[in-house]
């Protein structure tokens, strides 16, 4: 059917007479393909989810009603992107989509929404009703901010009005939970209002309770990585998959854009006391609180392997950062039994890997090793193969800040990791926040391979012992010649040690991440404008060479 004639599916349609009329149905094949075309852009798959307009869709789904001609040129392009929640309705929708091959042919992305509902949180109505009180206190205080600033230069009565009653009902509503008491009712009055709310927390946690059960069901038995996976072995074009824990517009629930709307729409509360949270709020909550869902980092990438599908890309926007780190290990004692060397198979074919995420916690000491272990065997997994062209990985959640931000004490050390990595086909590669030593960084550098390197950007990396001198001799070798072809592009910035220095000691670069950051008024050249200078081929010297290491 696929190399089937345009002209003859047009005769189909409409059956021929002596003057058969003449219309789009007879266009050569590929001029359909090139028209269709415009009703999709490459931004909608590939790397983050954007939301396409209503009209297109519309259009998409009006061009599959007009002929089968129609139907098999715009269903491949109506799920570019398929957004998957952890609940059984989302993962029911993606596996029918799966099972229409014209419109699975055309999915290109797959992000795995990972918001979750603590179980600790569903073992206590007490622990429930506490926690969401906070999240109404919250809401609360925004609400009395936004009364004050509608009191302001533009005094908006009607928003002064709504605000206002919004701090009462928050109020209201914190009042009657506090009242609320799972001992048997002491004969006091309560007034209706207080019972209303009293109610809704009840309904409230029981939804609560359900979808947590479903949740942690679909993870703990493998339905939900396995189910996915057969799914995408039958999207044949999807090879991207973006982990996050972001509430999104596809996700079942989004906060109302407006905080009063939580205190004077009932339906709105409910919803707000069954939805899920993301990881940071999960691991803030208490130690020993359970973040099952990092299991899926693991367990999806090697479940896609084993049925058959292959993924070039993968990007993780949501990760351990204050504990839980052992969850993102395989276990092998799981329904799958999967292990270390099966997600370094699942891996081999990876091509792209970005590993970066928001909300950085205060981290006033480094990891300890058994922490730090995990975390190294899954990030050497993931870039273990030698098919990888596009690296970009930020570790500012793990930078030792002590409570003050504008001053790191500490780096994540990844030299164990990158110094046994081997990229020949590597393009490009975005790397901060970490630490070597001298044999790991040039180690690193050596392992790269400058053929077809387009662009290096490495900031904010400390040598924790030895000399930078040889690490960027190392890497002048590789991308000298094609940084002086202008095929490729180096940026290096807040370098320490290894003959840079402290932290901050340094002069700044005269534009540093495209803009300025400073410059010298005496017009001296920063070391780090030397150094790239240096390995772009530019200038003759290393500005490393004989400096004394201390």
């Amino acid at each position: 059917m696929e190399d089937v004639n345009a002209g003859d599916v047009a005769y189909k349609e409409y059956p021929r007479d002596k003057t058969p009329p003449l219309n789009i149905l007879h266009l050569p094949l590929d001029i359909l393909y090139i028209i269709f075309a415009h009703l999709n852009e490459e931004r909608l798959y590939i790397k983050y989810c954007v939301a396409r307009e209503d009209t297109d869709t519309k259009t998409i789904q009006n061009a599959r009603l007009v002929c089968s001609l129609f139907n098999r040129l715009a269903s491949p392009l109506l799920c570019p992107v398929v957004t998957v929640e952890l609940n059984q309705t989302s993962l029911n929708l993606v596996d029918e989509i799966s099972r229409s091959p014209l419109i699975a042919s055309g999915v290109r992305t797959i992000h795995v929404g990972l918001l979750y509902r603590p179980k600790g949180v569903a073992e206590s109505l007490q622990f429930f009703k506490n926690w969401r009180g906070g999240d109404i206190d919250a809401l609360l205080i925004q609400c009395g901010n936004r009364a004050f600033e509608s009191r302001g230069d533009l005094y908006d009565e009607e928003k002064v009005t709504l605000y206002t009653k919004a701090v009462a009902d928050c109020g209201a509503i914190i009042s009657a939970w506090d009242k609320y008491s799972v001992s048997p009712a002491d004969g006091a009055p309560i007034d209706a209002e207080s019972l209303r709310y009293q109610e809704i927390l009840l309904q409230g946690y029981e939804e609560y309770l359900q979808k947590q059960e479903e949740q942690y069901r679909l993870i703990t038995d493998g339905s939900f990585v396995n189910t996915l996976a057969s799914a995408m072995a039958r999207m044949g074009n999807c090879a991207y998959v973006h982990f996050h824990d972001r509430i999104t517009f596809n996700d079942s629930y989004t906060p109302p854009k407006d905080p009063a709307l939580i205190s004077t729409d009932p339906s709105e509360l409910l919803r707000f006391l069954a939805a899920p949270v993301d990881w940071r709020e999960i691991e803030e909550m208490d130690d020993s609180t359970a973040l099952t869902p990092a299991r899926i980092l693991s367990e999806l990438p090697i479940a896609i392997h084993k049925a058959g599908a292959a993924v070039s890309a993968i990007t993780l926007h949501c990760f351990p950062t204050t504990n839980n780190y052992p969850m993102i290990c395989p276990d092998p004692r799981g329904p799958n039994k999967f292990s270390w060397p099966d997600l370094r198979a699942a891996c081999q074919h990876l091509a792209e890997f970005d590993l970066q995420w928001e909300d950085q916690p205060l981290r006033y000491r480094h990891l300890l090793y058994k922490e730090q272990v995990p975390i190294d065997n899954y990030l050497y997994a993931m870039l273990s193969g030698q098919a990888m062209e596009i690296v970009n990985m930020s570790f500012e959640n793990f930078v030792v800040n002590d409570g003050d931000k504008n001053e790191i004490k500490g780096l994540y050390h990844i030299g164990t990791v990158l110094a046994a990595i081997n990229w020949p086909r590597i393009k490009e590669l975005r790397l901060s926040y970490v630490s070597f030593h001298q044999r790991e960084i040039e180690a690193f550098f050596r392992g790269l391979d400058g053929a077809g390197m387009e662009f290096v950007s490495i900031h904010d990396v400390e040598l924790l012992s030895g000399s930078w001198a040889g690490a960027l001799d190392i890497l002048r070798e590789k991308v000298a010649g094609r940084c002086l072809d202008g095929k490729c592009e180096v940026m290096f910035d807040e370098f320490a040690g290894g003959g840079f220095g402290k932290r901050g000691s340094q002069k700044w670069k005269r534009c540093a991440w495209g803009e300025e950051s400073g410059g010298d008024e005496d017009g001296e050249t920063s070391i780090f404008d030397l150094a790239d200078s240096y390995v772009s081929g530019v200038g003759s010297d290393n500005p490393l060479s004989g400096l004394m290491v201390l």
